[in-house]
């Protein structure tokens, strides 16, 4: 795997930028580079031509410090109102999201735990939010719910013991209060 971050600083280098600046560009563009270098090599290029066709990409013209140096002038330095918009609002939250997925990327062991922790407490949730959705919130399968009982039969060396079918079948033959 090829060491992008001296190179990087090197095409830097004629900008002056600021260290933390410099630092937080050249991350990005190795991260890039990265990603650009494996896609070639898994489309079947040599170690050396997928490093080579990686760089040029950035190499045409000294493109990275033309356009750096540009987007360094026209970049505000203020922090930007909110309530931008839902353009705005999308394409923020999609390079956050981009920007996390090489976080986690960079760091697999990381990621595997985030990724547990995060499909434990989803699936905690899930059975609990089943159980009383099931339990308490949900109404019972019979009609007038409210109306059932439960019976049991007392003796002496069992406070409450249930009935047998045919102690059942007595008490609903003689029975006329109850369905």
């Amino acid at each position: 795997m090829p060491e992008w971050q001296k190179e990087i600083l090197r095409r830097l280098a004629p900008l002056k930028l600021a260290a933390t600046r410099e630092a937080e560009i050249a991350e990005e563009v190795a991260l890039h580079l990265e990603d650009r270098y494996r896609e070639l090599l898994t489309a079947g290029k040599t170690e050396q031509e997928a490093r080579r066709m990686a760089l040029a990409e950035i190499s045409e013209g000294d493109f990275l410090a033309r356009n750096l140096k540009r987007l360094e002038q026209e970049a505000p330095r203020d922090v930007a109102p909110l309530g931008g918009g839902r353009r705005e609002f999308w394409g923020g939250l999609a390079q956050d999201v981009r920007y996390g997925v090489r976080m986690l990327r960079k760091s697999p062991g990381f990621a595997a735990v985030a990724i547990l922790t995060l499909a434990l407490g989803i699936g905690a949730n899930t059975a609990i939010f089943s159980v009383v959705n099931a339990v308490l919130v949900r109404p019972l399968p019979y009609p007038d719910p409210e109306r059932l009982v439960w019976f049991w039969e007392v003796q002496p060396n069992l406070p409450r013991a249930p009935f047998s079918a045919g102690d059942f079948l007595d008490f609903q033959a003689q029975s006329q209060s109850f369905e």
